[in-house]
């Protein structure tokens, strides 16, 4: 059982977190989650993760409705549920499993989000693995950020590319693939119609 001081730490400690975040959305994602024993306490600091989860929200509703996606792990977040969990997580991972699961990724059997104008999405996680792919084989990204569908349209899909590929300007490309290979394992299955990653990594 934690003493009464190091409780106060730990309060402090996530408060401050939520408040430091402002509106970055992936530091946001990080301070709830951590945050979320605040649910528990009643008073001020519970009323600032409750703050910090409607903010977040309405940053996650801000970046859909400008042609973005948003990660299962974020919308539960926002939510004050838990994210769920993949089942391919490791306790480890291994940058040398890049070349393998990059090669395969685009081919899982990712869901499908309906934007304006009949265009469709994947989750924000094909996003981030693509990006990561990018980064750690070519560096930053210094190409024009697409604005027009070949059939006319926004171009949701070449803006979420290039959006999650800008994001990371200045990552190393080993540390680029070890993320990937980390989100790869760890994203939700909710984002797959199917999830064979087993069969890949097997």
């Amino acid at each position: 059982m934690q003493s009464g001081n190091n409780m106060a730490s730990d309060i402090g400690g996530a408060v401050a977190a939520l408040q430091a975040a402002g509106e970055d959305i992936d530091a946001l994602i990080t301070a709830v989650g951590k945050a979320k024993f605040l649910d528990e306490i009643p008073g001020e600091d519970r009323q600032k993760l409750r703050a910090a989860r409607t903010k977040l929200r309405k940053l996650l509703a801000a970046r859909e409705a400008g042609g973005g996606t948003v990660s299962a792990g974020a919308a539960a977040a926002a939510a004050g549920v838990p994210a769920e969990k993949s089942p391919h997580m490791k306790t480890s991972y291994d940058a040398v499993e890049f070349d393998t699961l990059a090669d395969v990724y685009e081919g899982l059997k990712w869901r499908m989000i309906s934007k304006p104008g009949g265009a469709t999405v994947k989750p924000d996680d094909f996003y981030r693995l693509y990006a990561l792919q990018q980064q750690a084989s070519q560096g930053d990204n210094t190409t024009e950020r697409p604005m027009w569908a070949e059939k006319g349209g926004l171009d949701f899909e070449g803006r979420a590319r290039w959006d999650a590929w800008a994001a990371l300007k200045g990552l190393a490309s080993e540390e680029a693939k070890l993320r990937f290979v980390k989100l790869f394992y760890e994203f939700p299955p909710s984002a797959l119609y199917s999830d064979t990653r087993g069969g890949v990594t097997a």
